[in-house]
Protein backbone atom coordinates (compact mmCIF):
# COMPACT_ATOMS: atom_id res chain seq x y z
CA UNK A 1 0.00 0.00 0.00
CA UNK A 2 2.81 2.70 0.60
CA UNK A 3 4.47 1.70 -2.79
CA UNK A 4 1.21 2.26 -3.92
CA UNK A 5 0.39 5.83 -2.28
CA UNK A 6 4.16 6.90 -3.22
CA UNK A 7 2.96 5.98 -6.73
CA UNK A 8 0.54 8.56 -6.50
CA UNK A 9 2.32 11.08 -5.02
CA UNK A 10 4.84 10.60 -7.23
CA UNK A 11 2.46 10.99 -10.58
CA UNK A 12 1.07 14.36 -8.80
CA UNK A 13 4.04 15.59 -8.50
CA UNK A 14 5.77 14.91 -12.43
CA UNK A 15 1.90 16.08 -13.53
CA UNK A 16 1.63 19.78 -14.61
CA UNK A 17 -2.28 19.98 -14.00
CA UNK A 18 -2.01 18.82 -10.47
CA UNK A 19 0.72 21.76 -9.99
CA UNK A 20 -1.89 24.03 -11.41
CA UNK A 21 -4.61 22.96 -9.37
CA UNK A 22 -2.84 23.41 -6.56
CA UNK A 23 -2.10 26.83 -7.08
CA UNK A 24 -6.06 27.18 -6.64
CA UNK A 25 -6.66 26.92 -3.27
CA UNK A 26 -3.47 29.57 -3.05
CA UNK A 27 -4.18 31.81 -5.65
CA UNK A 28 -8.21 31.59 -4.85
CA UNK A 29 -7.29 32.61 -0.96
CA UNK A 30 -5.14 35.52 -1.46
CA UNK A 31 -7.38 37.25 -4.23
CA UNK A 32 -10.41 36.76 -1.12
CA UNK A 33 -8.54 37.93 1.73
CA UNK A 34 -7.46 41.05 -0.05
CA UNK A 35 -11.23 41.59 -1.44
CA UNK A 36 -12.29 41.11 2.34
CA UNK A 37 -9.58 43.69 3.16
CA UNK A 38 -10.80 46.19 0.12
CA UNK A 39 -14.61 46.19 1.28
CA UNK A 40 -13.88 46.43 5.07
CA UNK A 41 -16.04 49.22 6.24
CA UNK A 42 -18.03 49.46 3.34
CA UNK A 43 -21.54 48.01 2.32
CA UNK A 44 -21.96 47.55 5.97
CA UNK A 45 -18.87 45.04 6.19
CA UNK A 46 -16.79 44.95 9.15
CA UNK A 47 -14.45 47.43 9.80
CA UNK A 48 -10.54 46.76 9.97
CA UNK A 49 -9.71 45.67 13.36
CA UNK A 50 -12.81 43.66 14.42
CA UNK A 51 -13.22 40.20 14.62
CA UNK A 52 -15.99 40.66 12.18
CA UNK A 53 -13.14 41.62 9.34
CA UNK A 54 -10.72 39.17 10.67
CA UNK A 55 -13.22 36.64 9.94
CA UNK A 56 -13.79 38.01 6.78
CA UNK A 57 -9.83 37.48 6.49
CA UNK A 58 -9.77 33.92 7.93
CA UNK A 59 -12.89 32.23 5.73
CA UNK A 60 -10.87 33.17 2.61
CA UNK A 61 -9.45 30.10 3.46
CA UNK A 62 -12.64 27.77 2.56
CA UNK A 63 -13.32 28.43 -1.25
CA UNK A 64 -9.95 26.20 -1.85
CA UNK A 65 -11.99 23.15 -1.04
CA UNK A 66 -13.40 23.14 -4.06
CA UNK A 67 -10.55 23.11 -5.97
CA UNK A 68 -9.09 20.00 -3.81
CA UNK A 69 -12.50 18.19 -4.38
CA UNK A 70 -11.42 18.88 -8.61
CA UNK A 71 -8.53 17.92 -7.81
CA UNK A 72 -9.67 14.53 -6.14
CA UNK A 73 -11.93 13.68 -9.18
CA UNK A 74 -9.10 14.31 -12.23
CA UNK A 75 -7.07 11.80 -10.26
CA UNK A 76 -9.20 8.91 -10.56
CA UNK A 77 -10.89 10.00 -14.33
CA UNK A 78 -7.70 10.63 -15.70
CA UNK A 79 -6.79 7.35 -15.73
CA UNK A 80 -9.41 6.87 -17.79
CA UNK A 81 -9.43 9.79 -20.08
CA UNK A 82 -5.72 8.66 -21.03
CA UNK A 83 -5.98 4.70 -21.29
CA UNK A 84 -3.69 4.60 -18.45
CA UNK A 85 -6.50 2.26 -16.28
CA UNK A 86 -5.64 -0.56 -17.73
CA UNK A 87 -1.74 -0.96 -17.14
CA UNK A 88 -2.73 0.55 -13.38
CA UNK A 89 -5.31 -2.22 -13.01
CA UNK A 90 -2.46 -5.29 -14.25
CA UNK A 91 0.04 -4.02 -12.27
CA UNK A 92 -2.45 -4.59 -9.12
CA UNK A 93 -5.15 -5.47 -9.41
CA UNK A 94 -6.75 -5.41 -6.18
CA UNK A 95 -8.90 -2.19 -7.91
CA UNK A 96 -10.41 -1.04 -3.89
CA UNK A 97 -6.41 -1.02 -3.06
CA UNK A 98 -4.88 1.44 -5.76
CA UNK A 99 -8.42 4.08 -5.42
CA UNK A 100 -7.33 4.02 -1.71
CA UNK A 101 -3.84 4.73 -2.59
CA UNK A 102 -5.38 7.50 -4.86
CA UNK A 103 -7.52 8.80 -1.61
CA UNK A 104 -4.79 8.91 0.50
CA UNK A 105 -2.46 11.03 -1.47
CA UNK A 106 -5.19 13.70 -2.39
CA UNK A 107 -5.68 13.61 1.58
CA UNK A 108 -1.71 14.06 1.71
CA UNK A 109 -1.52 16.75 -0.62
CA UNK A 110 -5.25 18.39 0.53
CA UNK A 111 -3.62 18.72 4.14
CA UNK A 112 -0.53 20.67 2.73
CA UNK A 113 -2.60 23.05 -0.05
CA UNK A 114 -4.62 23.90 3.53
CA UNK A 115 -1.75 24.81 5.28
CA UNK A 116 -0.65 26.92 2.64
CA UNK A 117 -4.27 28.46 2.19
CA UNK A 118 -4.05 29.48 5.63
CA UNK A 119 -1.01 30.83 5.27
CA UNK A 120 -1.27 32.98 2.97
CA UNK A 121 -4.71 34.12 4.83
CA UNK A 122 -2.61 34.98 7.43
CA UNK A 123 0.09 36.96 5.50
CA UNK A 124 -2.70 39.04 4.07
CA UNK A 125 -4.45 39.38 7.49
CA UNK A 126 -1.41 40.49 9.39
CA UNK A 127 0.10 42.71 6.53
CA UNK A 128 -3.13 44.95 6.45
CA UNK A 129 -3.93 44.96 10.34
CA UNK A 130 -6.93 42.76 9.67
CA UNK A 131 -5.99 40.39 12.19
CA UNK A 132 -5.11 40.58 15.43
CA UNK A 133 -3.89 37.96 17.78
CA UNK A 134 -5.71 39.90 20.29
CA UNK A 135 -9.42 39.27 18.99
CA UNK A 136 -8.44 35.45 18.48
CA UNK A 137 -10.38 32.89 20.86
CA UNK A 138 -11.65 29.66 20.74
CA UNK A 139 -14.28 29.58 18.36
CA UNK A 140 -11.87 31.56 15.88
CA UNK A 141 -9.39 28.61 16.48
CA UNK A 142 -12.49 26.11 16.20
CA UNK A 143 -14.04 28.07 12.99
CA UNK A 144 -10.22 28.19 11.37
CA UNK A 145 -9.65 24.42 11.82
CA UNK A 146 -12.76 23.42 10.53
CA UNK A 147 -11.86 25.41 7.31
CA UNK A 148 -9.16 23.26 7.22
CA UNK A 149 -10.27 19.80 8.00
CA UNK A 150 -12.98 20.42 5.11
CA UNK A 151 -9.85 20.07 2.08
CA UNK A 152 -8.89 16.07 3.06
CA UNK A 153 -12.82 15.35 3.38
CA UNK A 154 -13.80 17.40 0.11
CA UNK A 155 -10.41 15.62 -1.12
CA UNK A 156 -11.66 12.35 -0.71
CA UNK A 157 -15.29 13.26 -2.34
CA UNK A 158 -13.71 14.09 -5.27
CA UNK A 159 -12.08 10.85 -5.25
CA UNK A 160 -15.48 8.74 -4.73
CA UNK A 161 -17.30 11.23 -7.27
CA UNK A 162 -14.52 10.34 -9.82
CA UNK A 163 -14.78 6.87 -8.91
CA UNK A 164 -18.56 6.84 -9.23
CA UNK A 165 -18.72 8.43 -12.90
CA UNK A 166 -15.61 7.82 -14.55
CA UNK A 167 -16.70 10.30 -17.35
CA UNK A 168 -14.50 13.13 -16.58
CA UNK A 169 -16.91 16.18 -17.84
CA UNK A 170 -19.01 15.29 -15.87
CA UNK A 171 -17.69 14.17 -13.27
CA UNK A 172 -16.09 17.57 -12.95
CA UNK A 173 -18.73 19.43 -13.10
CA UNK A 174 -21.49 17.90 -11.29
CA UNK A 175 -20.18 17.93 -7.72
CA UNK A 176 -19.12 21.30 -8.43
CA UNK A 177 -22.55 22.12 -9.81
CA UNK A 178 -23.77 20.25 -7.02
CA UNK A 179 -22.20 22.27 -3.89
CA UNK A 180 -22.66 25.73 -5.94
CA UNK A 181 -25.95 25.64 -7.61
CA UNK A 182 -27.61 22.30 -7.08
CA UNK A 183 -28.15 21.71 -3.59
CA UNK A 184 -29.32 24.85 -2.52
CA UNK A 185 -32.13 24.39 -5.45
CA UNK A 186 -33.14 21.31 -3.76
CA UNK A 187 -33.22 22.25 -0.43
CA UNK A 188 -35.71 24.22 -1.39
CA UNK A 189 -38.23 21.93 -2.08
CA UNK A 190 -37.43 19.69 0.95
CA UNK A 191 -38.37 20.50 4.53
CA UNK A 192 -36.28 22.70 6.34
CA UNK A 193 -35.26 20.19 8.71
CA UNK A 194 -33.13 18.59 6.11
CA UNK A 195 -30.63 21.48 5.35
CA UNK A 196 -28.67 20.85 9.11
CA UNK A 197 -27.67 17.59 7.10
CA UNK A 198 -26.73 18.92 3.47
CA UNK A 199 -23.31 18.74 2.42
CA UNK A 200 -23.04 22.64 3.11
CA UNK A 201 -24.85 22.36 5.93
CA UNK A 202 -22.53 19.73 7.64
CA UNK A 203 -19.37 21.41 5.85
CA UNK A 204 -20.45 25.05 7.80
CA UNK A 205 -20.94 22.76 10.78
CA UNK A 206 -17.59 21.66 11.13
CA UNK A 207 -15.97 25.17 10.46
CA UNK A 208 -18.52 26.47 13.66
CA UNK A 209 -20.21 28.94 11.08
CA UNK A 210 -21.73 31.46 13.08
CA UNK A 211 -23.50 32.80 9.88
CA UNK A 212 -25.16 29.61 8.78
CA UNK A 213 -28.91 29.30 10.90
CA UNK A 214 -29.75 25.83 12.91
CA UNK A 215 -26.47 24.31 11.98
CA UNK A 216 -24.89 20.87 13.78
CA UNK A 217 -22.82 20.82 16.89
CA UNK A 218 -19.31 20.80 14.97
CA UNK A 219 -18.38 17.61 16.56
CA UNK A 220 -21.52 16.36 15.18
CA UNK A 221 -21.12 18.12 11.41
CA UNK A 222 -17.73 17.03 11.18
CA UNK A 223 -18.91 13.41 11.80
CA UNK A 224 -21.59 13.76 9.31
CA UNK A 225 -19.28 15.11 6.45
CA UNK A 226 -16.62 12.20 7.04
CA UNK A 227 -19.94 9.58 6.61
CA UNK A 228 -20.91 10.75 3.61
CA UNK A 229 -17.39 11.30 1.81
CA UNK A 230 -16.52 7.37 3.40
CA UNK A 231 -19.83 6.33 2.22
CA UNK A 232 -19.49 7.85 -1.06
CA UNK A 233 -16.15 6.13 -1.21
CA UNK A 234 -16.95 2.68 -0.89
CA UNK A 235 -19.33 3.62 -3.40
CA UNK A 236 -17.34 4.48 -5.86
CA UNK A 237 -14.72 1.31 -4.59
CA UNK A 238 -17.53 -1.07 -5.77
CA UNK A 239 -18.77 0.69 -8.90
CA UNK A 240 -14.92 0.23 -10.00
CA UNK A 241 -14.18 -3.47 -9.25
CA UNK A 242 -16.95 -4.35 -10.98
CA UNK A 243 -16.71 -2.02 -13.98
CA UNK A 244 -15.05 -3.44 -17.42
CA UNK A 245 -12.31 -1.68 -18.75
CA UNK A 246 -11.62 -3.05 -21.84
Amino acid sequence: MLTLIRTELLALRTTRLPWALLAGPVLLTAILAVNAVLDAGRNDAPSIGTAGAMLAVVDATGSGRLVILLLGVLTVTAEFRHGTVTDTFLRCPRRAQVLTAKAAAIVAVATVAAVAALAVALAVGFATDALSLALVNPDIVQHVAGLLLAYPVYGLIGVAAGALIIYQPVAVLLPLAWVLYLESFTLHLAPTSVTPWSLNGVTAALAHSGTVPDVLPPAAGGAVLAAYALLLFVLGAVRLARRDIT
